[in-house]
């Protein structure tokens, strides 16, 4: 089926299954280009959502941080007295009093519903997240909703597989794609399925970058041969996500990623983890994405919302279908204006001006 054609509602090719992983999401419309794809009926990975923190019971929230050494007795007491006063919840309330802040809150929430957060990780958690991941910074805002729901498709499409494997690809750079691959990775892990971050974009990594962590050995030197291909040798930010980044950048990356290389160190850790995620580089800059998906056998295109264009995203989907990989679909990416002013400022120019855009 051509990848244009689309039962039911008609829509554009790069039209979103959901507004995107930082936007409101259009729970009326969701506008899915999965349809060329039947979805399967062995898995329901709604069932297995994250629970909902239920009300606050302020003796239980109390004893919590107070087992967590983040406050003491008196303090409880002066948070209970603001959120009767004011109607609120116990974190709400603590926060406002300056006794808390919000990864305090999310990090005791997530160890009473057995739910990970990450915002620090190794060296005695001195390294930090990127605060644009905020499926890991703030669990459950609407973004991470996004993200969880982007999850959930992903697991409906995939069906059910000993170990998924899954490439991001958009098709140019600055669409998102990293950002989103990370996201996935962290929301995966929060189902406690152990997970591999791997970026594969050895011409212009920025996963490292992400999540804080040395690039100086990665998936370059175990492509070659310096250091081993063991999970042991990546960076574990929790018990159940482990990142190896991209190393080193090499002469060749794309003669180092061709098949069988990447795919007999995929199956390597295949045998380790149930999940893994590998950011590629763009399409429309040389075969890397092309070999890289072939041997993943699952891709996910990623475009962004006033950049990338029609044709640039038919030409993507030609160029991975034409390495007989399951497309799983396309992920619209709405990146607000203040993670790229660029577009704010155009935006603005351009009303300035009395346009649409």
């Amino acid at each position: 089926m051509s990848f244009l054609k689309k039962s039911g509602n008609k829509a554009s090719p790069n039209a979103p299954f959901f507004q995107s992983a930082f936007n409101e999401l259009d729970e009326s419309s969701p506008n899915s280009i999965f349809a060329h794809t039947e979805a399967p009926t062995t898995l329901s990975p709604d069932s297995i959502q994250t629970p909902r923190p239920a009300p606050d019971s302020p003796n239980r929230m109390g004893q919590a941080f107070i087992a967590a050494n983040k406050l003491t007795e008196d303090e409880v007491v002066r948070i209970v007295q603001l959120q009767q006063r004011k109607r609120i919840r116990f974190g709400e309330a603590a926060i406002k009093l300056g006794l808390l802040n919000e990864e305090d809150v999310h990090e005791v929430l997530a160890q009473q519903f057995n739910y990970q957060t990450i915002a620090k990780h190794g060296d005695g958690g001195k390294k930090r997240i990127s605060s644009r991941l905020l499926i890991s910074h703030s669990p459950y805002s609407t973004q991470a909703e996004a993200i969880r729901r982007f999850r959930s498709e992903v697991m409906l499409r995939a069906g059910e597989q000993p170990c998924l494997v899954i490439a991001l690809t958009s098709p140019n750079a600055k669409e998102g794609k990293s950002h989103l691959s990370a996201s996935l990775a962290i929301a995966f892990a929060q189902l406690n399925l152990k997970t591999l971050l791997l970026d594969a974009n050895l011409r212009k990594p920025s996963l490292h970058q992400l999540f804080d962590v040395t690039n100086k050995t990665g998936l370059s030197t175990m492509l070659v041969g310096r250091t081993l291909p063991t999970l042991d040798l990546s960076h574990a930010i929790t018990n159940f996500l482990h990142v190896i980044p991209s190393g080193p950048k090499p002469p060749n990356p794309t003669e180092i990623l061709s098949a069988p290389n990447l795919s007999d160190l995929l199956d390597k850790f295949k045998q380790d983890v149930k999940v893994i995620i590998i950011d590629t580089p763009p399409t429309r800059v040389g075969s890397d994405a092309q070999i890289i998906a072939s041997q993943a056998g699952n891709v996910v295109l990623v475009c962004r919302k006033d950049q990338t264009t029609a044709s640039n995203l038919r030409l993507a989907y030609e160029t991975i279908d034409t390495a007989s990989v399951r497309v799983l679909g396309t992920f619209f990416n709405n990146v607000p204006d203040v993670l790229d002013p660029t577009v704010g400022r155009i935006r603005q120019w351009l009303g300035r001006l009395g346009m649409p855009y």
